[in-house]
This record gives C-alpha cells, sequence and structure tokens, in this order.
C-alpha cells in the first residue's frame, strides 16, 4: 500500500506558528485591499439598482393607464 501522507517538514518545526500568524496578517492586508477594491462596484450596483427601480415603476404605472383605459 502506498502511503499517501504528507512528509514532514523540517523547516516548519518551530517556526509554524509564525508562519500562521504572517498568513494571517497576509489575509487581512488582502481582506482590507479587496474591499477598497470593490467601493466603485457599490456605486454601480446602486445605479443599476436605481435604473430598475424606475423601470418598475413605468412599467407599473403604463399598466394602471391601459387597467384604467380598459375599465371604461
Amino acid at each position: 500500500m502506498v502511503d499517501k501522507s504528507l512528509p514532514e517538514l523540517p523547516l516548519l518545526g518551530d517556526h509554524s506558528l509564525i508562519f500562521l500568524m504572517l498568513a494571517a496578517l497576509c489575509l487581512v492586508v488582502a481582506i482590507r485591499f479587496v474591499k477598497r477594491a470593490l467601493e466603485p462596484i457599490g456605486a454601480i450596483v446602486e445605479s443599476v439598482a436605481a435604473a430598475a427601480a424606475v423601470f418598475l415603476a413605468l412599467g407599473l404605472a403604463l399598466v394602471l393607464v391601459l387597467a384604467a383605459a380598459l375599465s371604461q
């Protein structure tokens, strides 16, 4: 049977906690920069939502006008 376990890495030794802390720090920095990078997209999403609300209101108004015209 073939042993598929990971080999022991002598480099990690006592430094594994330091490596984990550095990895956590890198993740925090990456998340902060992702939030900054996505901020301009938020304005685009808001404008698309506003446009959708306008089209929904216009469509509903048209349906109501047609319903009023057909009910007479």
